[in-house]
């Protein structure tokens, strides 16, 4: 079966252009051809159509096959192009292949024709893929680096020495460099030895094992931030050996915030427990007090009365006795009242019991007291000015005990449906967590004990504190109380 063929002629002689046609049919082609001898009939037949291959005598009367050469390429550089003359040199020859020519001989070597063109035409697609290959290559790379340099996460690639030999920009960013900057650098140069350590241990891991690793790992960036990264690497093949990837997603806000919550789990469950626990042993200070004293006053009371009743006098020792017990008596339930809800509440209201409250407390302590309000002055629900009370009163016990200040400011601020009550001072101050921590422990409950009386009432608590910078407590109550179920 002949080989469809579209060859392109530049030739002055007919004769000789038919003699080519002859021989490639004779070799098994069916050509299609056209043959041109000047330049304006050579670019017309390059615009009309694509050749596979051009075959050009060398010397023409008015043209040329370097001229032509010259077009063909300009035209179309993939093109085959042979040079047939009737008389070539040497020379003349190693110039025309380099400026582009795939083969030259004579016409009196007519015969080998065919096969100079079914080499050229396979060289000719061998050179079309391998064109289109590195065009491929080329887009490849171009979406990779697109892709690799809009790339959030920071990710790179190690040598088998476990330098870097590519980093992208979220990479390098991430150390303060450039990604050139990085280029043949080691972890070591890079993150604290402990750091670097890991990081290459994991990287020989992957590389001995031939298998992806999925790690967390702290390393501190450029502004000695300590960062929690989710690190996977895998190991890849390239020219010069083994080579490990890896790329990183910063999860610092995520474990800082899982952290954060498995704390505060831990401490409403402690709340819970704890609330349990005061509003039973609230229970049974009441109960004991109605049963130990009361109660045992009041039976005191009925046998002192029956006395009466048999001798019929209320001369004698009874009937004092009995003024005496209900004057105890008197005494015991003031005392349960007061437990119950301070009366300075009820006589004076919460603003002036605080500022009194404030005051007292600091003259006896020998430190300032500094009391502000403000906010509107609409009465609120009992639970929160007694809620309110006893978180001042618990905060400026601890203060006085344990600060070693000189001054202890207390600011209640009512803006319509909340509460914003301030306890400060300018003392030693403390480390929070460590606080937390042994309340969490159950060896201290200052904290917990406010922040439980705050969150019975739908409120909450923020504190602030370092040691040597004094302590502020903010808490934020509702002002009505919410019902929270536990």
């Amino acid at each position: 079966m002949s080989i469809p063929l579209r060859v392109l002629f530049v030739e002055d002689m007919e004769e000789d252009a038919v003699l080519m046609v002859r021989e490639l049919k004779r070799g098994g082609f069916e050509p299609t051809w056209q043959r041109v001898d000047d330049e304006t009939a050579l670019l017309a037949a390059l615009r009309e159509q694509r050749w596979d291959i051009v075959i050009s005598d060398y010397s023409m009367p008015t043209f040329s096959g370097v001229e032509a050469l010259k077009l063909v390429k300009r035209d179309n550089d993939q093109t085959p192009f042979i040079i047939v003359s009737g008389v070539i040199g040497e020379q003349t020859a190693v110039e025309g292949m380099k400026a582009g020519a795939q083969d030259y001989f004579l016409k009196s070597a007519i015969t080998r024709l065919p096969h100079a063109v079914d080499r050229e035409l396979r060289d000719a697609q061998a050179r079309r893929k391998q064109r289109a290959s590195a065009q491929a290559l080329r887009e490849m790379q171009a979406r990779f680096n697109a892709f690799m340099n809009a790339a959030p996460m920071p990710t790179w690639i190690k040598d088998s020495q476990l330098r870097y030999s590519y980093v992208n920009p979220a990479q390098s960013t991430f150390f303060g460099m450039t990604p050139g900057d990085m280029d043949g650098m080691s972890d070591f140069e890079l993150m604290s030895t402990g750091a670097a350590e890991a990081s290459q241990e994991n990287d020989r891991k992957v590389l001995d094992e031939k298998r992806e690793l999925h790690t967390q790992e702290t390393v501190f960036d450029h502004n000695h931030n300590a960062r929690i990264l989710d690190v996977v690497r895998f190991p890849i093949s390239g020219e010069k050996g083994d080579m490990v990837a890896g790329l990183a997603i910063d999860v610092t806000e995520r474990e800082q915030s899982r952290r954060e919550l498995e704390l505060a789990i831990q401490r409403q469950q402690l709340l819970s427990s704890r609330v349990i626990e005061v509003q039973e042993r609230e229970r049974q200070h009441l109960a004991r007090g109605l049963h130990d004293d009361v109660g045992q006053s009041l039976t005191a009371l009925k046998i002192n009365l029956e006395t009466i009743k048999k001798t019929g006098t209320l001369e004698g020792p009874s009937l004092q006795n009995g003024i005496d017990i209900v004057t105890s008596v008197l005494a015991q339930v003031r005392s349960l009242s007061l437990d119950l809800r301070p009366p300075q509440l009820d006589n004076l209201g919460l603003i002036a019991a605080l500022r009194s409250y404030v005051e007292q407390k600091s003259k006896l302590a020998n430190v300032n007291g500094w009391f502000e309000s403000s906010g509107h002055d609409d009465e609120l629900h009992h639970d929160i000015e007694n809620t309110a009370f006893r978180i001042v009163q618990e905060a400026v016990t601890n203060i006085l005990r344990h600060a070693k200040c000189q001054n202890i400011w207390v600011k209640i601020d009512r803006q319509q449906d909340q509460v914003y009550l301030s306890i400060r001072d300018d003392g030693k101050g403390f480390d929070i967590e460590r606080a937390r921590s042994n309340a969490i422990s159950g060896t201290s409950f200052g904290l917990l004990n406010m922040e439980e009386r705050a969150v019975l009432v739908g409120g909450s608590m923020d504190i602030s504190s370092a040691p040597g910078e004094g302590t502020e407590i903010v808490m934020h109550l509702p002002a009505a109380p919410i019902v929270r179920r536990i």
